[in-house]
C-alpha cells in the first residue's frame, strides 16, 4: 500500500492527483485474513500492533473498511502510544471518504506525539485534499522546519508554495529534488489547479 506521506510523491502525475483532490491507494498484496479468532492470537501470541497494522491495512484494501475500523479501534485501545495507530487509522478514513475524521484522528496522534513530522504532514495532506490551503500550509511548514531534509516534506510544501501562489519559494524548495524539467511541470500543474485552492471569504 502506498504510505500516507507519499500521497504527494515528488513526480507530477502524484501532484496532478492531488490537485484533482484524489487519495490513491493501492496495496501491493493481499494476503488472506482469516476467522476472528487469529486476531485474538488463539493460542499463539497476541497480536502485536505491526500486525494489527498491517491487517487493518489489507481490509481497507479489500474494502471491508467497517472491518478495518474495528481493528483500528482496538490499536486505540491497546497501543495508543504506537504511531502507526493513527497514521493507519487516517489512512483507512481516507479511504472510506472520511477526510474530517482523518483530521481528527490524526489530532488524536498529535496529542500523544507533539509536533511529530509525520503526522502533521498527514494532517497537511488531508486539509490539502479538502481544498483548505492556508491549514494545509501550516502543517507542511511545521512538518518542514522539524525535518527540512526530509524530500516529501520539502516537496509538499514547495506544492502548498506554488498553490498559493509563491512560484518562487516553490521553485527554490522543488529544486532540491527535482529536475528543472519537472519543477517547471509542477509549476505549471500548480497555476492551473489554484482556482480549486483560493480561500473563500
Amino acid at each position: 500500500m502506498i504510505e500516507f506521506r507519499m500521497l504527494l510523491a515528488r513526480g507530477a502525475t502524484a501532484i496532478a492527483a492531488a490537485m484533482l483532490l484524489l487519495a490513491p491507494m493501492s496495496c501491493e498484496s493481499t494476503p488472506a485474513v482469516s476467522a476472528p479468532d487469529w486476531f485474538e492470537g488463539g493460542a499463539m501470541k497476541p497480536a502485536s500492533a505491526e500486525t494489527l497494522q498491517l491487517t487493518a491495512r489489507v481490509l481497507a484494501a479489500k474494502g471491508e473498511t467497517a472491518k478495518a475500523g474495528y481493528i483500528l479501534d482496538r490499536m486505540f485501545q491497546e497501543f495508543p502510544n504506537y504511531l502507526g495507530t493513527y497514521t493507519e487509522g487516517a489512512e483507512v478514513l481516507l479511504i472510506d471518504g472520511r477526510n474530517a475524521e482523518a483530521i481528527k484522528w490524526l489530532n488524536r496522534g498529535l496529542e500523544k506525539f507533539p509536533n511529530q513530522p509525520i503526522l502533521m504532514n498527514n494532517r497537511g495532506m488531508c486539509h490539502l485534499l479538502a481544498a483548505d490551503l492556508p491549514a494545509a500550509t501550516s502543517d507542511f511548514t511545521a512538518a518542514y522546519t522539524t525535518d527540512p531534509a526530509d524530500a516529501e516534506y520539502v516537496a509538499n510544501l514547495a506544492l502548498a508554495k506554488a498553490l498559493g501562489g509563491d512560484d518562487a519559494g516553490a521553485t527554490e524548495l522543488w529544486s532540491r529534488v527535482l529536475s528543472s524539467t519537472e519543477v517547471q511541470r509542477n509549476i505549471d500543474i500548480a497555476i492551473k489547479a489554484r482556482p480549486n485552492f483560493l480561500v473563500k471569504k
